[in-house]
């Protein structure tokens, strides 16, 4: 069920939605919906008692937390980073940045799936803390770092980043890109 959830929310969004939408508010959408599943987790195991042994009772809700979780990363942290890295990145080092991107990806899933059953065995649900937090700070980095692509020509896309480009996402689209276009 997790990976047929995961595969055809990502599809969904990545072939029909992410255009309409762009790339920096699904980020924001989805790190908030991930922040509230974690916080939900961290809140309920706690309260329920049921996070060593899960009650028939309890597995509805955490399956139905769970497959929440899985959307919202679907259409918003599971694939736009591929599609913003692809966008954002000069053609001379686009090659090396995305397998650079791709390495750190998968060795940030590594380390995190290897290290889960020792969080769980000796923090518990705080696990669900951590995770939570980690959304947090996604959240605050898609909100001031990341610039909105969405519109702007692949040839451009780089006085987003411009060396005298304002480091807040925000700005960086409004001011830079604006005045580019009129010049």
């Amino acid at each position: 069920v997790y990976g047929l959830v995961k595969m055809c929310t990502t599809m969904v969004f990545m072939i029909w939605i992410v255009d309409r939408f762009g790339r920096r508010g699904p980020l924001l959408v989805g790190a908030i919906g991930a922040t509230v599943a974690m916080f939900y987790l961290a809140i309920y195991s706690p309260l329920s008692q049921s996070f060593d042994q899960i009650l028939p009772s309890d597995s509805g809700s955490r399956t139905a937390v769970a497959i929440i979780y899985i959307y919202v990363c679907g259409f918003s942290w599971n694939g736009i980073p591929w599609i913003f890295a692809s966008e954002v990145l000069p053609i001379r080092v686009r090659t090396i940045g995305m397998m650079c991107a791709v390495c750190m990806q998968w060795l940030a899933q590594f380390i995190i799936v290897y290290l889960l059953p020792y969080m769980i065995a000796s923090i518990k649900y705080g696990t669900f803390c951590f995770f939570g937090a980690c959304t947090i700070v996604a959240l605050v980095f898609a909100y001031l770092f990341v610039p909105e692509p969405k519109g702007v020509p692949l040839e451009d896309v780089g006085i987003l980043f411009g060396a005298d480009v304002s480091v807040f996402a925000t700005k960086a689209r409004k001011k830079n890109y604006s005045e580019f276009r009129q010049a």
